[in-house]
C-alpha cells in the first residue's frame, strides 16, 4: 500500500506550474484549501438531503443519521479525490496541488471519518452498517486507476462512457432515498419509488453541471460528457428541460396526493437549479461550483425548513 501514497512528482511538475507565492505557503492544511477539495460541502449537501428525506417522508429528525451520512460522504469523495489526482490536475490545479502536498494527512482524515461513520451507525442501526462498505467498494470499481493499485487489476473506467458517469453519480445520491428508510427502520413506501423518477432527473442535472468545470480534463482523459458531445448550449437547454419536467412531475404528484404537500418546496428548488444551470461554464468563478453546486441539497433542506415553519405538516 505504501506505493499508493508516494507523490508522482514528475507528472505533478508537468501538469502544474507553481507560482513563488504558492511555494511560500506553509506546509499545513488550511480550512480554505480543504473546502476547495469539495468534500466538506458535498458531505454537508448529502447529509442535508438525507435529513430532507427523513423529514419529508417519515417526519423524523435524526441528527445521528445526518452525521453518519456527512462522515461517510466525506470519506467516499475523499477516496475519489485521491484517485483522480492525475485527471484533475488541469481542471482543478489548486485542489490537486493541495492534495499532493497533504496526501497522507488527507488520507488519514478520510480513514478517520469512515471509521466514525461506521461507529455511529453501529450504535444506531446494525442493519445499516452492512450497507456502508458498499460505498468505498463502488468508488474503487468506479475508478479504473484505483482498482488497479489496490486489486492489481484495472477495472472499467465508467467515466469515459457517454452519460454513464452522470447517471452513476445521480444514482448514488438517489440511494439516500432508500438508506433513509433502512436507517430509520421504516418500510420503503410507494411514494419513494414514484418520487425516484423526478429525483433522478434533478440529480442528473446536478451531476452534469460539474462537467462544465471538468471540460479540459475530460477532453484529455477521453471522457464523453454531455457538454463535450452535445456542446455547452445544447447541454444547458437539456438541463433546463430536465429541471422543468421534474418539477412538473412533482407538482402533479402533489396534486394527486401521492407526495406530501410539503414537496412544493421543489418550486424554489426549481428556481435555484435554473440559476445554477445559467451560471455554470468552464471559466465560471469557483464559488459557482464550491457554493451553488456543492450546496444545492443543503438549500433543499433549508426550503423544507421554511415550508414547515410556514405551513406545518398539512
Amino acid at each position: 500500500m505504501d506505493h499508493f501514497w508516494v507523490p508522482d512528482t514528475r507528472s505533478f511538475l508537468e501538469g502544474l506550474s507553481q507560482s513563488p507565492q504558492d511555494s511560500e505557503k506553509p506546509n499545513c492544511m488550511s480550512i480554505s484549501d480543504l473546502l476547495h477539495t469539495g468534500v466538506i460541502l458535498l458531505a454537508l449537501s448529502a447529509a442535508s438531503m438525507a435529513l430532507f428525506f427523513s423529514i419529508l417522508f417519515f417526519r423524523e429528525l435524526s441528527f445521528t443519521y445526518f452525521f453518519v451520512i456527512f462522515l461517510l460522504t466525506y470519506a467516499v469523495y475523499g477516496i475519489d479525490r485521491l484517485a483522480s489526482l492525475e485527471e484533475d490536475k488541469f481542471s482543478h490545479p489548486e485542489r490537486t496541488r493541495f492534495l499532493r502536498q497533504h496526501r497522507g494527512l488527507f488520507a488519514l482524515s478520510v480513514t478517520f471519518t469512515f471509521l466514525i461513520s461506521v461507529f455511529l451507525a453501529a450504535i444506531s442501526n446494525l442493519v445499516f452498517v452492512t450497507l456502508i462498505p458498499v460505498a468505498p467498494i463502488v468508488v474503487i470499481l468506479y475508478s479504473g486507476d484505483l482498482s488497479q493499485r489496490l486489486l492489481g487489476t484495472r477495472g472499467p473506467n465508467v467515466k469515459q462512457y457517454f452519460i454513464i458517469k452522470d447517471v452513476a453519480i445521480a444514482s448514488g445520491w438517489a440511494l439516500l432515498l432508500f438508506t433513509t428508510s433502512v436507517f430509520l427502520s421504516q418500510p420503503v413506501v410507494s411514494e419513494q419509488w414514484i418520487f425516484l423518477i423526478p429525483l433522478l432527473m434533478k440529480l442528473c442535472v446536478m451531476a452534469v453541471a460539474y462537467d462544465f468545470k471538468d471540460l479540459s480534463s475530460d477532453r484529455r482523459g477521453g471522457v464523453r460528457s454531455l457538454p463535450i458531445v452535445l456542446g455547452e448550449r445544447p447541454t444547458k437547454l437539456l438541463l433546463h428541460f430536465l429541471n422543468f419536467v421534474a418539477t412538473i412531475i412533482i407538482l402533479v404528484l402533489i396534486f394527486f396526493g401521492v407526495l406530501p404537500f410539503l414537496s412544493v418546496v421543489f418550486v424554489p428548488a426549481f428556481i435555484y437549479q435554473f440559476i445554477v444551470i445559467q451560471r455554470v461554464r468552464q471559466d465560471a468563478p469557483d464559488w459557482v461550483y464550491f457554493v451553488l453546486c456543492d450546496l444545492e441539497q443543503f438549500f433543499w433542506l433549508l426550503f423544507l425548513g421554511i415550508g414547515v415553519l410556514i405551513i406545518g405538516y398539512p
